[in-house]
């Protein structure tokens, strides 16, 4: 019997196992040993396949104990998508039309939902953004921060997991998303959105967040077509500030714009 097949019954028996016994987040499971015992298959097989499991965020495992059935996260999907982006066989644009598919809804239930606390995050989120518009890698580390709240906050686990792995691939394409805004005026306007949805959460308008978040994603969609290296002798006979190695410093010099610091909403409800 070929060991794909071995590993695959492996997997198969403990997936049963958790099912049968109706076990959730931290329960024990089968030992190797019980488990290379009761299947009649190798430990070193065994050991492979809780491996697998182990990666995948079925199973977790300890040194000298049993393993015991895992949390869902967003590890192995993260990965999944990674690889999918890096061998092409999904697009970037891909990616982004299904986060904009879930995190629309995400944000109609937060505003229903929201907290306080879940305010108060989201404008630090914000202000993050607005000191660091010169900064485009803490400017994308505060905008995952600002959708993983909303994602968090909506109630819905999945949306949580699935949102989370796609941002960890997204953060290359977003970081180029900003880089193509040449203008300080342009990522200005992203601020802005992100202030005007925390508004209408804020309001508990949940139509309004919704929409809100659907031009957001249109906007991004539309900044994420303007390859930068597609535009890069374009944009050197234009004067413009940024460069690949823009990019790998974390740097960013914006020509100069009147535009004004966002106003936050200050009132608390």
């Amino acid at each position: 019997m070929q060991i794909q097949s071995l590993t695959s019954r492996v997997t198969d028996f403990m997936f049963e196992y958790i099912r049968a016994n109706g076990l959730v987040s931290g329960d024990s499971l089968p030992s190797e040993l019980r488990t290379s015992t009761e299947l009649g298959i190798s430990r070193g097989i065994v050991r492979e396949a809780f491996c697998s499991l182990e990666i995948a965020g079925i199973i977790e495992k300890g040194n000298g104990r049993s393993p015991k059935v895992g949390m869902l996260n967003s590890d192995f999907l993260t990965h999944l998508l990674l690889y999918a982006l890096s061998t092409k066989q999904v697009s970037t644009e891909q990616i982004l039309d299904l986060r904009a598919s879930i995190e629309v809804r995400a944000v109609e239930m937060t505003a229903l939902r929201r907290t306080q606390s879940h305010i108060e995050q989201l404008r630090a989120c914000v202000l993050g953004m607005q000191k660091s518009i010169s900064a485009p890698k803490d400017f994308v580390q505060h905008d995952l921060s600002f959708h993983s709240v909303i994602n968090g906050a909506c109630g819905n686990t999945l949306v949580e997991v699935f949102g989370g792995a796609m941002h960890e691939c997204m953060q290359q394409s977003m970081l180029e998303g900003i880089v193509n805004r040449r203008l300080r005026s342009d990522v200005q306007k992203v601020v802005q959105s992100h202030a005007e949805i925390t508004s209408a959460i804020e309001q508990r308008n949940s139509v309004l967040a919704g929409k809100l978040m659907k031009k957001h994603f249109a906007e991004a969609k539309k900044a994420l077509r303007l390859s930068p290296l597609k535009k890069t002798a374009a944009a050197s006979n234009r004067k413009a500030p940024f460069r690949s190695k823009t990019l790998a410093n974390g740097a960013l010099h914006f020509r100069k714009s009147t535009a004004s610091p966002v106003p936050m909403n200050s009132r608390a409800t």
